[in-house]
């Protein structure tokens, strides 16, 4: 492959990566229906209208939030061109009623952050080629594993949120560009670099500092390394410190506020959060085997494979993911974000095994299993590739059309009149509180029936979104589920909507005590 067509395909696969990422970014505005952006937005929103930087809040690291906030100095200078806004509180904050039902008063607020998420989201696919282009020298590996990153259905959904999983992969992938220089050169500024861009990783999302094994890793399967004598690494360490603190200064600032966050999370995802936690490792692997099971697969191969042959490069590839995965599956709380990280490595390692593979086959002798061996890997590769284009062009697909949550919103505004008294749980439709007496509560059945008829509530609504997950594991949650079909049973059912797979259910509180379980 020419130096010139190896441009052209690169930029045909960042093309794709970023009109993926880019359609659908604005799927549910004006409404949010993501349950973290409101949270992430109010925070940038902070730092930029009042110049704190500190978020005082650090569930996720600053970094991030710097990022964003820097993106609203161009969007306020020419909104104040346009005499749209006269101060910085004029960008208009969320409303949010609660978790997961909020509306934003400008979307393009929500766009604009939206798309520095798949800025950065596609910017991880241009690193992992640059990063396969320096360790295996190879076009064919480098643009394989860009191709993957671009279509990976995780990476793809996340880089239209506002939440940090997209930038802790991009400089994960940035964290490993600088590795391999490490690896391969070992001159003072590649240790800074590393050092200084793995605590940036770690600045986006804590469970990312873990991107500094493979950099020691990079240190000692250089030749004449010189070992734990040579004083770069401890100042790639230092820098690394020091990248950390540059997106998280009020770690060190605030560090009570910071330190209680820590434990606080900590404990979160060591105890489990209902519909996330449970049988982490059975979960990932599912998880894997759904999203781009060939491509995993071939990825342990090359693992497998490397760590046998002793391929420096690949035990260099290999370091993040296998100690990643450990340290993922010993929490309660597992996710498709918590994963995400590991792609660039993963899709990396992939494409190392076909081309390896694809390499030897063409060394055999006899002609008739070359072409048997290649036609093989070539279809090996074509599944690799359809699963997770498949998954992700579905994904977009179901994005453009309403889902339950829309639906129910409209038939509410519809049919149910106006003052009524709507309670309803999180994820719900976003019921207009200037036409309705709101009572958000984070789960309907927080309140016994009771409650609703002397709290004078007249429609009740339920979402998937909440009773779902104990609905999927009802042997887990047995008295939850049973107090969902107490309402269900105990209220007159108005209307129930599934469209794209997401129910609403809109429940009338008249009630029917002898249908009520345990009566006659």
């Amino acid at each position: 492959m020419t130096p010139t067509s190896r441009r052209i395909v690169l930029c045909v696969v960042l093309t794709l990566a970023a009109v993926v990422r880019v359609r659908g970014i604005a799927f549910d505005l004006p409404f949010v229906y993501h349950p973290d952006e409101p949270f992430n937005v109010a925070i940038v929103q902070s730092i930029f209208e009042r110049g704190d930087l500190n978020p005082h809040w650090f569930v996720y690291p600053t970094l991030f939030y710097y990022i964003n906030a820097l993106a609203y100095v161009p969007y306020y200078v020419v909104g104040s061109l346009l005499g749209a806004f006269h101060a910085r509180a004029d960008i208009g904050p969320l409303i949010e009623l609660a978790m997961g039902v909020t509306k934003a008063t400008q979307p393009g607020v929500m766009v604009l952050s939206r798309a520095v998420t798949a800025a950065f989201s596609t910017g991880a696919v241009a690193l992992t080629y640059v990063a396969g282009m320096r360790l295996m020298r190879s076009p064919a590996v480098a643009l394989f594993a860009a191709l993957m990153m671009a279509i990976i259905p995780t990476g793809v959904a996340l880089a239209r949120y506002v939440t940090p999983d997209s930038f802790a992969v991009f400089f994960a992938a940035a964290s490993l560009v600088a590795i391999v220089l490490v690896y391969q050169q070992g001159r003072p500024l590649h240790y800074v670099a590393a050092g200084l861009l793995a605590g940036l990783t770690a600045s986006t999302k804590y469970n990312a500092a873990l991107v500094v094994l493979p950099l020691i890793a990079a240190h000692f399967l250089r030749p004449a390394n010189r070992g734990l004598a040579n004083p770069w690494l401890y100042v790639a360490g230092l820098c690394c410190c020091a990248g950390f603190v540059a997106g998280t200064p009020y770690a060190v600032i605030d560090a009570p506020a910071f330190i209680d966050f820590l434990r606080i999370d900590g404990q979160h995802y060591a105890t489990g959060h209902p519909g996330m936690d449970g049988q982490p490792f059975r979960w990932y692997v599912a998880y894997m085997l759904g999203t781009a099971a060939v491509l995993y697969a071939l990825s342990l191969l090359e693992i497998v494979r490397g760590v046998a042959a002793r391929a420096k490069p690949v035990i260099l590839l290999a370091v993040f993911p296998v100690a990643y995965f450990l340290f993922i599956i010993s929490f309660q709380v597992r996710n498709d974000r918590t994963f995400v990280p590991l792609t660039p490595f993963l899709c990396l390692l992939g494409a190392s095994f076909l081309v390896h593979a694809w390499t030897r086959a063409a060394q055999w002798g006899n002609r008739g299993r070359q072409r048997a061996a290649h036609a093989g890997l070539a279809a090996l590769a074509a599944a690799a590739v359809m699963q997770p284009a498949i998954t992700t062009l579905a994904e977009t697909q179901r994005l453009m059309h309403p889902d339950g949550r829309e639906t129910a919103r409209a038939w509410i505004a519809a049919n149910l009149p106006a003052g009524s008294r709507i309670a309803f749980e999180s994820y719900s439709p976003f019921i207009d509180p200037g036409r309705y007496a709101n009572v958000p509560v984070p789960r309907i059945v927080d309140h016994d029936l009771d409650w609703y008829e002397a709290n004078g509530v007249r429609y009740v609504v339920f979402s998937q979104g909440m009773y779902g997950r104990y609905f999927l594991e009802p042997a887990r949650y047995p008295g939850i589920v049973a107090k969902y079909e107490r309402f269900f049973h105990g209220f007159h059912l108005l209307k129930a909507f599934d469209d794209g797979g997401y129910e609403i259910r809109i429940y009338e509180v008249a009630r029917d005590r002898s249908a009520e379980p345990g009566r006659s």
